[in-house]
């Protein structure tokens, strides 16, 4: 009677884990894109999404097979109980060591949080284990049977976390391109209507967003950071003279502000407190590029002046204000000009200089002199763009024939992370978010490695064009409108 009892707690045991492994299988099987999609993304399992998407539910319906036939149920339940341990110690090494919670279950399960889970694994492990101690055919005492329980455990346990180790060491050491989400790194995301599209972020200062115009390079905007106050604002220039400008820029470096066109070239300087600007210098080369980095001293991209290659240079009072070149930052790979083109970025934290190449898997990080170089790659796998080129003007003129890949389409940069924005898809991810959301990658400047990635969805159907990040802030600009998310401090440490 003793073990009738016993045989009908086992079979109830082994229903409801072929009940929970069928349906799990099956919810991935049908939706088997999602479900590969969520493993690429997993911090545990993303170099080994693609085997290990096939192997679960195989598995899971393997063990089931298992379990309905009564003379090998008791193989099923030990591997039944190991594959709850080790889902089980999966969600406990996302909970405490990552800051990336994917799900990667499908139908019912998937409402349950990730505590609630960890709870139903348990449960389940509880159960195989009382299933196995159970068990008639296992002909061993109770103190054997706990100590095969306690080997099985501590295999699943450190299967897990060896794949864990294993998966992050090729993330890093492979650069595979394979993104990771965390989830939801940035909330609160609101906008205002702007009424010309020809508005660029030109800095901040004192809380407030300054946004200039580029077709009326004398008129800004000076907007809070709740987007509730706006106020127009027209420069003054003291000493204005006849310059033919070309594409005059704004730059804020609170509380300097500078008016620049490399054409020229002219550099104007002024206070935020009054908008009134005067010429620091007219004595430099061309540029194309220029951040300031002190209030008397910028850098700048310009180009070589014998060969018309790219170079970062720099400008400083105390050298008069003649550029400085550097030869050695930027890499030549095809002519020194396309192929090096890119973004000039100062981060003021940190007091780095960061130039990210549009055309390569690479940005490049430099002290404010422009020595002690670091290349560092992107998780992208393209080194270079193919790029094409045609000529005009009886050959005197060189243009791309054709747009190559952009790389990278755009950067930002504060307290120790670099933001780079990207329209190309990694391993897993789908075409349809794609044309949603913008890809935004996260980079650590000192750990000088890729951390994660997060979807910044279109506001008003518009895609985030150009943004820059303030203390806790990613400031945007769409066509149309300005928006403004907030970086949850759980994901981003920007002081």
């Amino acid at each position: 009677m003793e073990n009738k009892l016993k045989n009908i707690l086992v079979i109830i045991i082994s229903y409801l884990y072929v009940f929970l492994f069928v349906y799990a299988a099956i919810s991935k099987i049908l939706d088997f894109e999602t479900f590969i999609v969520q493993l690429g993304q997993s911090p545990l399992l993303s170099a080994y999404a693609k085997w290990i998407g096939i192997l679960v539910p195989t598995i899971e319906i393997v063990i089931s097979i298992l379990l309905l036939v009564p003379r090998i149920r008791y193989i099923g339940l030990f591997l039944a109980f190991g594959l709850m341990m080790m889902f089980s110690t999966y969600i406990i090494i996302i909970l405490n060591y990552s800051d990336f919670i994917p799900c990667s279950c499908g139908g019912v399960l998937s409402e349950m949080d990730w505590n609630e889970h960890l709870i139903f694994n348990f449960t389940f492990v509880a159960i195989g284990g009382i299933g196995i101690i159970l068990d008639t055919h296992l002909k061993f005492s109770i103190k054997k049977q706990f100590v095969q329980l306690m080997s099985v455990s501590l295999l699943s346990a450190f299967s897990v976390t060896g794949l864990y180790l294993l998966s992050e060491n090729e993330m890093h050491r492979n650069n595979s391109f394979v993104r990771r989400y965390p989830h939801h790194p940035v909330d609160d995301l609101k906008g205002i209507p702007l009424k010309y599209n020809s508005y660029y972020i030109a800095g901040f200062d004192k809380g407030k967003i300054i946004l200039g115009n580029s077709t009326a390079p004398l008129h800004l905007l000076e907007i809070d950071t709740t987007l509730k106050s706006i106020k127009e604002v027209k420069i003054t220039i003291s000493d204005n003279k006849d310059f033919q400008f070309s594409s005059i820029q704004l730059k804020i470096k609170s509380p300097n502000f500078y008016l620049v066109d490399g054409s020229v070239p002219i550099i104007y300087k002024g206070v935020t407190s009054n908008w009134n600007a005067k010429i620091l210098t007219t004595k430099s080369s061309n540029f194309s590029l220029l951040e300031p980095i002190t209030p008397i001293d910028f850098i700048i991209r310009g180009s070589h002046s014998k060969s018309g290659e790219h170079i970062l240079g720099q400008l400083s009072k105390s050298k008069n204000y003649k550029i400085i070149e550097t030869n050695n930052v930027l890499e030549k790979r095809i002519d020194g000009i396309f192929d090096t083109d890119g973004l000039l970025l100062y981060n003021e934290q940190l007091n780095k200089i960061i130039y990210t190449y549009y055309y390569r898997n690479q940005f490049i990080i430099t002290d404010s002199h422009l020595n002690k170089t670091k290349t560092i790659k992107t998780i992208d796998t393209v080194s270079q763009s193919n790029l094409e080129f045609a000529y005009t003007k009886k050959n005197t003129e060189k243009k791309l024939a054709k747009q190559p890949n952009t790389i990278n389409i755009y950067a930002a940069t504060s307290g120790k992370y670099i933001f780079i924005k990207s329209d190309r898809l990694g391993k897993y991810e789908s075409e349809i978010i794609a044309k949603q959301a913008s890809i935004i990658d996260v980079y650590d400047i000192e750990k000088r490695t890729y951390e994660f990635s997060f979807y910044f969805y279109h506001y008003n159907n518009e895609e985030i064009k150009t943004f820059k990040i303030y203390n806790n802030l990613l400031i945007g600009l769409t066509n149309k409108h300005l928006i403004v998310t907030k970086l949850k401090p759980k994901y981003f440490k920007i002081k």
